[in-house]
């Protein structure tokens, strides 16, 4: 071979080796891009997901809005809904309970857009009434202020209870005074307080100083059932008190439900 042939054929060694590279580049760049057209259509597809369980759950507090309007009659528009206060979906349960019972005495844990609402809905159905404690002398005179501004007061009222310490078999909570609860018994229990800063588990206390206060066919609902802390007062509830049956609720923030077991003493 001479060297004008070898050259060539060098050449042409170097010239495939540089193709099959080029070859090669180019398979991993087709790879690449089928990865982000991959990437790209699994987020599409999750946004259109998120989008969907957006528009269902706005849909879906349309709805519980219509529906509490219903309940609570003619009396100017509702209270705001968000940020800490209960949401339509929990505030219409309790609406919807008050009013499958012909009005009901619920005692609140905490007072707020529950209490303006449930005052709304026994003054609608000419039964029933509200109290509220608040440890919290602001917000016990905004929901007065708001009750007031409505003509409630006969409905629904807030007992301004200051924390303070509750012995509970050897163990003690910063708990609502109990010198201060109201002594008629309890239809319906709503546990949104003390709020979670108060102390871990802070809102157990409700059930064991106030189980013997509860009608016999007395529901009990705890708000924020998802939290860590709600969950493990659910499990504590439910294992001392084996006469309620529990159901969980999905809402926002989750909703526990204790009903006293059929044919329960």
């Amino acid at each position: 071979m001479g060297s004008s042939d070898r050259m060539l054929l060098i050449e042409l060694t170097e010239r495939l080796k540089e193709l099959s590279e080029a070859v090669a580049g180019l398979r991993e760049t087709q790879e690449g891009i089928e990865r982000r057209l991959e990437a790209i259509e699994a987020d599409a597809k999750a946004d259109r997901q998120t989008a969907k369980l957006a528009a269902r759950t706005a849909y879906a507090q349309i709805e519980d809005l219509m529906a509490l309007y219903r309940l609570t009659g003619p009396g100017g528009p509702l209270p705001r809904m968000r940020d800490w206060a209960a949401g339509p979906e929990l505030t219409r349960f309790l609406a919807e309970e008050v009013t499958a019972r012909g009005g009901a005495r619920v005692l609140e844990c905490g007072s707020g857009t529950t209490t303006v609402v449930l005052a709304l809905v026994a003054r609608s159905i000419g039964s029933g009434q509200v109290t509220a404690l608040e440890h919290d002398p602001h917000y016990a005179e905004r929901t007065r202020a708001e009750l007031e501004s409505r003509g409630l007061q006969g409905w629904g009222r807030v007992v301004h209870a200051p924390l303070t310490d509750v012995d509970l078999g050897g163990e003690v909570w910063r708990w609502y005074d109990p010198e201060l609860l109201p002594h008629n018994e309890i239809d319906v229990l709503l546990v949104d307080g003390p709020p979670g800063p108060t102390g871990p588990q802070a809102r157990y206390p409700a059930l064991p100083v106030l189980a013997e206060r509860l009608a016999k066919d007395a529901v009990v609902v705890l708000d924020d059932a998802d939290r860590p802390d709600e969950r493990a007062i659910a499990a504590r509830w439910t294992d001392a008190h084996p006469d309620f049956a529990a159901e969980h609720l999905g809402h926002e923030r989750g909703t526990l439900v204790l009903r006293r077991n059929a044919g329960a003493p």
